[in-house]
């Protein structure tokens, strides 16, 4: 899989809690995360930038990335399935039973449906 690809679907998948953790430290770190996001929303490469916000090198972020993002933790499995609303990562989500639509992190559109 495409290494940008990777860290685009990771991004958004555990965005929620990256925000989380980033909160937690300085405002320069948030300010990072606020240019991650602007840059992932204008489809640039973010790989270099998470490398950045997580302190490692480029293989490092990629082994990162391959496990979760500091901060996230495992999802729960549903039955149904939403995924990334303009195809640009391989993001799937699954909501609780009748639970809000899933949104995008990057793009704030709601997801589709898998």
């Amino acid at each position: 899989m495409d290494a940008e690809r990777s860290a685009l679907t990771t991004l958004c998948k555990e965005f929620d809690a990256l925000i989380g953790e980033t909160r937690l430290h300085s405002a320069e770190r948030q300010e990072l995360l606020e240019r991650i996001v602007a840059e992932a929303r204008a489809r640039r490469p973010v790989l270099t930038l998470l490398g950045q916000l997580l302190n490692t090198d480029r293989e490092t972020t990629l082994r990162t990335l391959a496990t979760g993002l500091p901060g996230a933790g495992p999802g729960i499995a549903r039955q149904e399935t939403f995924r990334c609303p303009d195809g640009a990562c391989d993001r799937t989500a699954v909501p609780p039973p009748a639970g809000a639509i899933p949104r995008c992190a990057v793009m704030g559109r709601p997801l589709e449906r898998g």
